[in-house]
C-alpha cells in the first residue's frame, strides 16, 4: 500500500517496463469483451488522478507480461445479459495495480499493488514492482510514501484511503 504522485513512480514504472514487456488492462465488469489495453502505464488517460475519493472505487489495472493472453470471465446477470469480468481470478500470471493519486486539491488517495497467485510470472512482476517501491519510498505507518507525496503531506495535504473518513484516519507524519 502506498501514496504516490505520478512523478514518484515514473522511474519505477520505466524500470519495470524496460525489464519486462508488460500489457496493462482495465479491470472490472464490462458490457463487451473489448477491454481497454495499454502498452505502457503512461498511455493510460488521466493516470495519476484518482477517479474517486475512495480507493475501493479508483481505476485498477491488471499487469500481464506481453504474449500472455488475457482471460475474461462471462458473468451472467439476472436480466439475462452477460457482463465480462477482468480480474486476477482467471489470470494467475498477473498482478493488480491501483495507482491512486490526486483526487482533488489537498487530497491524495492511496494505491496498492496486489497478487493472488503463486505463479512464477505473477511473483516476478510483484517482486520487481514492490521491491522498487520499498527501496525508493519512505515507510510511514503501514504505507510507503513517495517523495512528492510526502512533501504534500508536510504541506498539510490529506493522504487517505477514503476522503470521507474522519481526519483521524489520515496518514500522519510520525
Amino acid at each position: 500500500m502506498f501514496f504516490t504522485l505520478l512523478e514518484d513512480v515514473e522511474n519505477i514504472v520505466r524500470y519495470l517496463e524496460s525489464a519486462i514487456e508488460i500489457q496493462y488492462y482495465s479491470t472490472g465488469m464490462f458490457d463487451s469483451k473489448n477491454i481497454p489495453k495499454y502498452n505502457s502505464l503512461f498511455d493510460i488517460p488521466n493516470i495519476g488522478i484518482a477517479s474517486s475519493g475512495d480507493w475501493n472505487r479508483i481505476d485498477n489495472y491488471l499487469l500481464i507480461k506481453k504474449g500472455i493472453e488475457l482471460n475474461i470471465r462471462d458473468v451472467p446477470q439476472r436480466t439475462s445479459e452477460i457482463k465480462f469480468a477482468v480480474d486476477q481470478m482467471k489470470n494467475p500470471k498477473s498482478i493488480e495495480l491501483k495507482l491512486g493519486g490526486i483526487y482533488q486539491e489537498n487530497v491524495i488517495i492511496a494505491g496498492r499493488v496486489s497478487i493472488i497467485s503463486e505463479d512464477s510470472d505473477s511473483l516476478e512482476l510483484f517482486k520487481l514492482l514492490s521491491t522498487k517501491i520499498k527501496k525508493e519510498f519512505k515507510k510511514i505507518g503501514t504505507f510507503y510514501v513517495g517523495k512528492a507525496a510526502e512533501e504534500k503531506l508536510k504541506l498539510g495535504w490529506r493522504l487517505v484511503t477514503n476522503e470521507k473518513s474522519p481526519r483521524e484516519y489520515d496518514l500522519e507524519l510520525i
